[in-house]
């Protein structure tokens, strides 16, 4: 849970490590009544000893405290560790931010082996809610309350749940190397990837009837491993690659289109797996 980048941007947005200098801001987030409602742990008024508490949170091993950057100014932030929780200032609410912040860091977490994520809304936060299950997040079937530290009062809440492989399953993986992009394989793919297997050798490919619990068994589950479909420019499957920690394996539909990718898809994955080895 540790190997979370420091710095992940998506265009307008950034979310990187929080610092010293962002607390002043951060302090001003947290003395909102409107933002802090909904965060338990917060006590009112928040001063600059609980800043610097939190900062100091940011730091433990496995707690990746991170503030939320919109065109270069602090608008939020989230902390993504043993459990989720998030904020954003009130004016930029309903812009759809959070969301991407969400994707953007849920994405970077479960792309090595992590646990499910779980994150706590307030029974009555309904854009919290919304914006959970609006990710893929499964509701606990038994509400909970919690002790909100603003109202000093227990109040009723809701668990949601991520797992790794239901966020690989919504959010699949998707690259390109050379001039063909690669997508996670599903069991939907069985009939093309079957007469790919013609042209496979019979190391590591599977007979015919064996595809869907091959496909099964080399599932996406993060760490770039797994079995891709290989799709051209007009979206046509005209491959499969099994990627694990030895050397990718590539099967194609056809002896020409072997001859035309091979070379170039196999150099640029050569080129990325260095790049995370």
């Amino acid at each position: 849970m540790g190997n979370l980048p420091d710095i992940l941007t998506d265009g307008d947005l950034r979310l990187r490590p929080m610092s010293a200098d962002d607390l002043t801001l951060v302090t001003a987030h947290f003395n909102d009544k409107r933002v802090t409602r909904w965060l338990a742990a917060v006590a009112q008024p928040f001063g600059p000893e609980a800043a610097h508490e939190l900062l100091a949170h940011g730091m433990h091993s496995g707690e990746n405290l991170r503030v939320i950057e919109y065109h270069g100014r602090l608008v939020g932030g989230l902390c993504i560790g043993a459990s989720l929780w998030y904020w954003l200032a009130p004016e930029f609410w309903r812009q759809g931010l959070m969301r991407r912040a969400l994707e953007l860091v849920i994405t970077a977490r479960f792309t090595s082996t992590a646990p499910p994520l779980i994150a706590t809304a307030h029974a009555e936060n309904t854009a919290s809610r919304e914006l959970l299950t609006g990710l893929g997040f499964s509701i606990s079937p038994a509400p909970r309350r919690m002790f909100f530290h603003g109202t000093e009062t227990s109040e009723p809440c809701r668990d949601y749940v991520m797992a790794p492989e239901q966020w690989h399953l919504l959010h699949p993986l998707t690259f390109r190397a050379g001039d063909l992009s690669f997508r996670p394989a599903r069991q939907q793919d069985t009939p093309v990837l079957a007469q790919m297997l013609t042209a496979a050798g019979p190391v590591p490919w599977p007979e015919r009837e064996a595809l869907p619990g091959f496909i099964e068994e080399h599932r996406y589950r993060g760490a770039g491993q797994g079995l891709f479909v290989m799709s051209d420019s007009n979206r046509r499957s005209v491959g499969m690659a099994l990627l694990t920690v030895a050397d990718p394996q590539l099967c194609f539909l056809s002896e020409g289109e072997d001859n035309r990718y091979r070379v170039q898809v196999m150099d640029d994955l050569a080129r990325t797996f260095a790049t995370r080895s």
